[in-house]
């Protein structure tokens, strides 16, 4: 039997772990098949066809779902190939599939141990009733198995050794499992539906993490859905990752805030390196009445008092997540959430908008929410009792500036100085949107220095005595990030700077600089009463703050 694992991933530097998990713990050899969304539906038609397989398994996700169904359409109007899918968008509502698509088998959960059992069978002629998880045809019914999961994690065989990775790893995402399941039961997350929580064994994580830096990989992101559940095995392998990574690895967790005990943050503050590891905390929303109707428990004061923890070594390089549409909380509270939220003045903030995921239960209650979403994947929503259609469009707004302004890290200085002197954060980002749609402003297509120029325009429309401030600030930002001369935005006749009499007062004191590479290399403005000179070497930026002698 010819059996090829396909995989169509949302970009090329992800790394599909369920499929490679299926390999490797199959009896009979398999053929790995991976593309990208971006790939054509007749290219990925053309290279599957061109196999030949006997029996092809689909791994399905949100982003691929839709892509994934019209190629099996296709191949199933050419070849007589089985197919086989799983994976979290199929398995909480597996008839749906069955019903409607021509899929010959899901497996519904974990598949590991369920594909390698279906497998045999067919090549056995076996019976499939006992095989977990399993969805098919029988007759004209549709027979559903019960589904179990894997109780011991170690029994599973190794997915990171395959030799044909070894090439990709250092340019690909690796993603690891400490444990599968969640505690917790967030009524609109898949995690929550897998309660139990089960653990590999932590040598086995530590040797897997060892082969994948031995062969060059650098960037890891664990899976798990809250790594520091259990404290003492956190502590041990954030040790383990201090003491072994290499120079440029990055390491990334999904960390509960309010369950970091004070004393695991000041380890990492003291003995981590910088910027080696990645926080992913999610907050959603700070409204207790909000998380109490998605079954979510959470201290906002002890987790404030945590971010501001890590955040003030600078060593941590912290991510927050929001999520507009939760029910109980209008526009009015949701401004109230981003706001707390963003006085943290997070490095990155990434304002999500509620889906409502096929098999939870936000989904199942949404007429209780008065919901209204797209059928379609993503299944984002549009409205519910409390936010209209026009209350998302705003939010969208405000996280389009969020995105732009903000996320990009290019002005974050000026921003959180504008943000400390107005009353909302969400309120001065949604008038500056509103501003720049008037100004037909592209979000997607801009250069650098319209985004400087245009918030210095608002700024010295809407409140033209705090410009000064912001204008210093927007240009010492935009001149100290770029390693070339750059493009001047501002107009140099309101700057009223002529540099080369700057430049000549500067060198009567400054004798070791050469004249000319001062006048080749420098730009001059005004700055905050005094001049600032950004020098832009060949090999090197030098940033020099001079008052001129009178």
């Amino acid at each position: 039997m010819k059996i090829v694992l396909v995989s169509i991933d949302s970009k090329y530097i992800h790394t599909n772990m369920a499929l490679r998990y299926l390999k490797a713990n199959l009896d009979m050899e398999s053929d790995l098949m991976e593309f990208t969304i971006k790939d054509s539906d007749d290219f990925i038609y053309d290279q599957i066809v061109q196999a030949s397989p006997d029996l092809m398994a689909f791994s399905i996700y949100i982003w691929n779902v839709e892509k994934a169904i019209r190629i099996i359409k296709q191949i199933k109007s050419t070849l007589p190939s089985l197919i086989v899918i799983g994976g979290p968008e199929i398995s909480f509502e597996p008839l749906h599939f069955m019903n409607h698509y021509p899929i010959d088998y899901i497996i519904c959960g974990e598949g590991e141990v369920a594909f390698n059992d279906l497998i045999n069978a067919l090549d056995q002629n076996k019976p499939i009733s006992s095989i977990s998880g399993l969805v098919y045809h029988k007759d004209d019914l549709i027979i559903q198995n019960k589904m179990t999961i894997i109780q011991d994690l170690n029994s599973l065989k190794n997915p990171y050794l395959d030799p044909l990775d070894i090439p990709n790893l250092p340019s690909r995402i690796q993603y690891i499992e400490t444990s599968r399941g969640c505690p917790f039961h967030c009524s609109y997350c898949l995690a929550s539906l897998e309660n139990r929580v089960r653990f590999f064994d932590i040598e086995r994580v530590k040797s897997d993490l060892l082969y994948l830096m031995n062969h060059g990989a650098k960037t890891f992101k664990f899976l798990d859905r809250t790594f520091n559940l259990k404290v003492d095995y956190a502590l041990e392998l954030f040790k383990f990752i201090i003491e072994h990574h290499r120079e440029g690895t990055v390491f990334q967790f999904e960390i509960t805030g309010d369950l970091l005990p004070k004393a695991l943050i000041e380890f990492l503050n003291q003995n981590a390196p910088k910027w080696l590891f990645r926080f992913e905390i999610g907050i959603q929303s700070t409204n207790e009445a909000t998380n109490l109707s998605v079954d979510r428990k959470q201290n906002n004061a002890v987790l404030f008092d945590n971010i501001r923890l890590i955040q003030s070594a600078k060593i941590i390089d912290l991510h927050l997540d929001l999520i507009a549409g939760l029910p109980e909380e209008n526009l009015e509270r949701f401004a109230k959430t981003f706001d707390d939220v963003f006085s943290l003045y997070p490095k990155e903030l990434q304002l999500g908008f509620l889906k409502m995921l096929r098999g939870t239960k936000i989904r199942r209650e949404a007429n209780q929410y008065g919901y209204l979403y797209d059928e379609n994947p993503p299944y984002e929503i549009i409205s519910n009792q409390v936010l209209s259609p026009k209350d998302i469009e705003e939010i969208h707004l405000t996280e389009e500036v969020l995105e732009t302004f903000w996320n990009k890290g290019f002005m974050n200085q000026t921003f959180e100085t504008i943000i400390r002197q107005v009353p909302s954060a969400f309120g001065f980002m949604n008038a500056f949107g509103h501003y720049l749609l008037d100004s037909k402003f592209d979000f997607h297509r801009f250069q650098l220095s319209d985004l400087f120029n245009v918030l210095s325009e608002y700024i010295q429309k809407t409140e033209p005595l705090k410009h000064p401030i912001v204008f210093d600030s927007l240009k010492y930002e935009y001149l100290v990030r770029s390693q070339i001369k750059p493009k001047i935005w501002w107009d140099n006749a309101l700057d009223k700077t002529d540099k080369n009499p700057i430049l000549k007062d500067f060198h009567k004191s400054h004798k070791t600089y050469n004249p000319n590479d001062l006048y080749k290399y420098a730009i001059v403005t005004p700055y905050k009463g005094k001049h600032l000179i950004v020098l832009y070497y060949p090999d090197k930026l030098e940033v020099i703050e001079y008052q001129k002698k009178r």
